[in-house]
């Protein structure tokens, strides 16, 4: 019996992902980030919990720089998991934005610094920087377990708006990588009453300028005819092109996770019309910026296509979905972690 299973795991305001895929005895592994350094406490157990003749990896992905990403994953390193392997880590340092938010960069010296000797860095790329090409066809890369990953996000243009972004970063003294800053959440986030859904969805957009996200690492995983988009925190308007590259110029997909915790500058009109979909994956509980915006479920449900919202949190910014009214006019289903779980687990197989 073959299995397709994505773990969204709780990583405060970031992405930690693991999929399974395979024989569901013994079971193919992805890691798709590893969330804020304070989500190594989650991630750890996870890893401890794989028996040790198991633990190698057929990828490691640290789709970007941003904190909330990359700063659980150093812990893979710092700290150790006996046995642990990738046969491939996909990370676009320095050296590939040179060729080509928070204090992420810092973090991405000293990710550079586990991997300069790995000939598993970019394996997939020739050792290049992980790309999409301007023209011609996606890349596509087959991993030995039989999932096949397409590559939407980024393209050479976001990887050097990120440079010089990076140089500045690291050209800072005296700032402890694994600590960002507190960031207060910008002006407008404050909660509303009711939610209305009709309203928040004609909100004109406003597209995501920053430079680390742009540069995210996104792609399309499949297994056995079974599909999910996983959006890192690209830009949209990347997202949007690439998946017009792809047949008939459309994602059909059987899950979306949405790019940049659900941010609103994160899902175009565009990019939510060019994916089809019935569940849509939410990765935060909120403490930076008050993510999920509401004018990204919004426009999800004003496609009055019924679909399933999941969500690795339940927490004020969530929970409000969780309302009888609005799911029979809407016609969706909110999925939460079940009492005493970390995160939602959703089973493809």
């Amino acid at each position: 019996m073959s299995i397709y299973r994505v773990h969204l795991l709780p990583a405060h305001h970031g992405d930690c992902i693991l999929l399974e895929y395979g024989l569901a005895t013994r079971p193919h592994r992805v890691l798709i980030d590893g969330g804020t350094p304070g989500t190594w406490k989650h991630l750890e157990p996870v890893l401890q919990r794989i028996p040790k003749q198991e633990r190698r990896f057929d990828l490691l992905v640290v789709s970007h720089v941003d904190a909330d990403h990359i700063g659980g994953v150093l812990g893979l390193f710092d700290e150790g998991i006996e046995g642990l392997s990738f046969d491939d880590i996909w990370f676009n340092g320095y050296r590939h934005l040179k060729s080509a938010e928070e204090f992420g960069p810092v973090q991405g010296e000293r990710l550079t610094t586990h991997l300069w000797q790995q000939p598993s860095w970019n394996k997939a790329f020739g050792g290049g920087a992980v790309v999409v090409p301007e023209t011609g066809a996606l890349p596509v890369v087959r991993l030995p377990g039989g999932m096949q990953l397409t590559l939407l996000s980024p393209t050479r243009r976001e990887l050097l708006d990120l440079l010089p972004k990076w140089e500045q970063a690291c050209a800072k003294a005296g700032l402890d990588p694994q600590q960002a800053p507190p960031e207060e959440p910008p002006a407008g986030l404050e909660l509303m009453g009711s939610i209305d859904v009709v309203a928040l969805a004609k909100e004109k957009f406003s597209e995501d300028g920053s430079e680390a996200n742009g540069s995210s690492i996104a792609f399309v995983a499949e297994f056995e005819g079974r599909q999910v988009l996983f959006g890192a925190d690209a830009h949209p308007n990347v997202l949007e092109r690439s998946i017009l590259r792809l047949p008939g110029g459309r994602a059909r997909v059987d899950a979306f996770k949405l790019p940049h915790h659900g941010s609103k500058k994160n899902l175009s009109p565009g990019l939510l019309g060019a994916v089809d979909t019935s569940r849509y994956l939410f990765s935060t509980n909120g403490s930076q910026f008050r993510h999920p915006d509401r004018q990204t479920v919004a426009r999800i449900l004003s496609r009055q296509q019924p679909c399933a919202l999941w969500f690795n949190y339940r927490s004020e910014y969530t929970q409000a979905w969780d309302e009888n009214g609005l799911r029979e006019e809407w016609q969706y289903t909110p999925v939460f972690p079940k009492d005493g779980a970390h995160g939602v687990v959703l089973e493809l197989g």
